[in-house]
């Protein structure tokens, strides 16, 4: 296509004349122009560059009606001066963001070239014979002892179930352990479920027999599904509370590296008690122990069984907490050089299951701050 029918081509599509084949005809070549650029864009800086390419065609135009114009009509030609200069002023604004933009994610991918990757189902059991099972490598039946079948099902669930009712089972005591960044799930011989966290573990006999309360130990974090038994009250004890239960389902968070236990309540009813203090929690309550105080109160459950369900959720939750619970899944270490009296909170959600350079580019996309990777350690700045 010659210049002058290229030229002429542009007018018609600025004017708004252009038929939908010469419309395409346009299209096509600014697509020939974005595929010529030296680096790589992403969907958003194409379409900034499309539209800055755009307002240059524009400008471009009116320079030309300018010079038809400059013989006949000063008027004319003051305005496509007018014209010329902001489309060409908008242009560079535009442009000038896209390299930002561009420069920002190159100074990312350069501070998370040494991303890493998410927690995994993982754990340690430990039997009350004394023997140590690797869970990441072992299927199918682990053992049997006094009665009880140990198995690691297709799912990765680690169940226990009762083979013979007449052995005795309670005394023997097993542990079933995550690292940081692992976790696991557990069917306890009654049927009762239990998801741990990261960091976690949970004590529990190989079955509850003839005891008056089924009482099972717990570091870290897990949630509960409960199966009733009226006659044989659920008891789950942490370093500085317990948590009584007939049957239902609740999360208890009891990290040793944090402030308070929070126990969070989805179904049923629970009593919680602790330092002598006792409350009995309804569905969506929260209660939470600090200080040597037990306080209850209202909250969206969901925010309390994010990990649970694959999540990092957070609602004004300030960054240092934010910064264990990764800590946990990706095992990894914060060091942080910010103000400690002024560190921000956030709101927000991201996969569980992500690197962790997609959390920390949310955190960065939505507060003042910049992390940088280097092995296991993570700096805040």
């Amino acid at each position: 296509m010659k210049t002058e029918q290229v030229k002429e081509l542009l007018k018609r599509y600025n004017d708004g004349q252009a038929s939908v084949k010469e419309a395409d005809a346009v299209n096509d070549w600014v697509e020939q122009e974005l595929e010529q650029t030296s680096w790589n864009k992403s969907e958003e800086d194409k379409v900034a560059f499309g539209i800055a390419l755009k307002l240059k065609i524009d400008a471009q135009i009116n320079l030309g009606s300018e010079k038809e114009a400059s013989g006949t009509n000063s008027l004319k030609v003051t305005r496509f001066r007018m014209i010329s200069a902001i489309a060409a002023a908008i242009a560079i604004v535009l442009l000038g963001t896209i390299v930002f933009w561009r420069m920002r994610n190159e100074d990312a991918s350069r501070r998370y070239a040494n991303d890493i990757a998410p927690g995994k189902n993982t754990a340690v059991l430990k039997l009350a014979n004394g023997q140590k099972i690797n869970l990441d490598e072992r299927n199918g039946t682990l053992d049997t002892l006094n009665g009880i079948k140990i198995e690691k099902a297709a799912n990765g669930v680690v169940v226990f179930t009762i083979l013979d009712r007449n052995a005795d089972a309670s005394n023997q005591k097993n542990t079933i352990e995550t690292p940081a960044g692992g976790q696991h799930q557990v069917v306890l011989a009654d049927g009762t479920k239990v998801w741990l966290n990261a960091a976690s573990s949970l004590t529990f006999p190989g079955e509850f027999g003839g005891q008056q309360k089924r009482i099972v130990s717990l570091t870290g974090e897990a949630y509960f599904e409960v199966t009733k038994d009226k006659t044989h009250p659920f008891l789950v004890e942490t370093a500085k509370q317990e948590v009584e239960v007939l049957g239902t389902h609740f999360n208890i968070n009891a990290y040793s590296n944090e402030d308070n236990i929070k126990t969070t309540l989805l179904e049923g009813s629970v009593q919680v008690s602790a330092s002598g203090q006792h409350e009995v929690l309804s569905p969506n309550q929260q209660s939470v122990f600090r200080n040597n105080a037990l306080q209850v109160s209202e909250i969206d459950p969901a925010l309390a069984i994010d990990w649970k369900n694959g999540e990092f959720r957070f609602k004004d939750e300030p960054l240092e907490s934010i910064l264990r619970k990764l800590s946990r899944w990706y095992g990894v270490r914060f060091v942080s050089e910010l103000d400690e009296n002024n560190t921000p909170s956030f709101t927000g959600s991201v996969s569980r299951f992500d690197n962790i350079s997609s959390v920390l580019t949310m955190l960065e996309e939505t507060g003042n701050i910049r992390f940088f990777i280097k092995n296991k350690i993570i700096t805040v700045k």
